[in-house]
């Protein structure tokens, strides 16, 4: 059945806030479908009107929420722009997005065991996507000589990580914003990777 209307939509978008907000504080085995619907302000059985379980609905959270990376990252890969550049919005892209939904970004990281692999392939592709451009990236400034050369495939991962970081310790409230932060992110990479001039 389809739910379609902007009042419905509107629902789902409040049922995906707070599970999110509750698989966050009181992981997903502690939190029960009751709580979900507590917290918007619905009874248990019209919660199943939306969402057709649990598990499927943590799936949902993480699938919807990393098409926003993916979106981000499609528009600098059109973007034209040179290696040293297309790095730094990467980086940025990452940083941004991991600041941005970093409850999501750990329920990923401490709950994707709970999740079926059938849910979780299309994240998977997704990020394989973004792994693949940001090794891109770096072998085209390789080759154009702008880069010093390395391993693409360890560079790829050592900066990932390092935007994947800020999930552990961000904080909105913290002394740099998301911005600041991947700017020192960018320099920090791009420094180690540029060539002499």
């Amino acid at each position: 059945m389809s739910h379609s209307t902007e009042g419905e939509e509107s629902r789902r978008d409040q049922i995906l806030r707070a599970a999110t907000m509750l698989f966050s504080e009181k992981t997903f085995h502690g939190t029960s479908v009751k709580d979900i619907a507590d917290a918007v302000g619905i009874l248990k059985s019209s919660l199943y009107y939306y969402i057709s379980g649990k598990e499927k609905l943590l799936a949902d959270i993480i699938l919807e929420t990393v098409k926003t990376l993916k979106e981000d990252l499609s528009r600098v890969e059109s973007a034209e722009v040179t290696p040293v550049e297309g790095l730094r919005q990467i980086i940025s892209a990452i940083v941004r997005f991991n600041t941005r939904y970093r409850e999501v970004g750990l329920l990923w990281l401490t709950e994707q065991h709970v999740i079926s692999s059938l849910e979780m392939d299309e994240v998977t592709e997704m990020l394989k996507q973004r792994n693949k451009f940001l090794e891109k990236t770096l072998d085209e400034g390789i080759k154009m000589g702008v880069f010093r050369p390395v391993d693409v495939r360890m560079a790829s991962l050592a900066i990932v990580g390092l935007c994947n970081s800020v999930l552990a310790w961000y904080r909105p409230s913290g002394r740099l914003s998301d911005e600041k932060i991947a700017d020192f992110f960018c320099e920090f990479v791009t420094g180690g990777l540029l060539t002499s001039s």
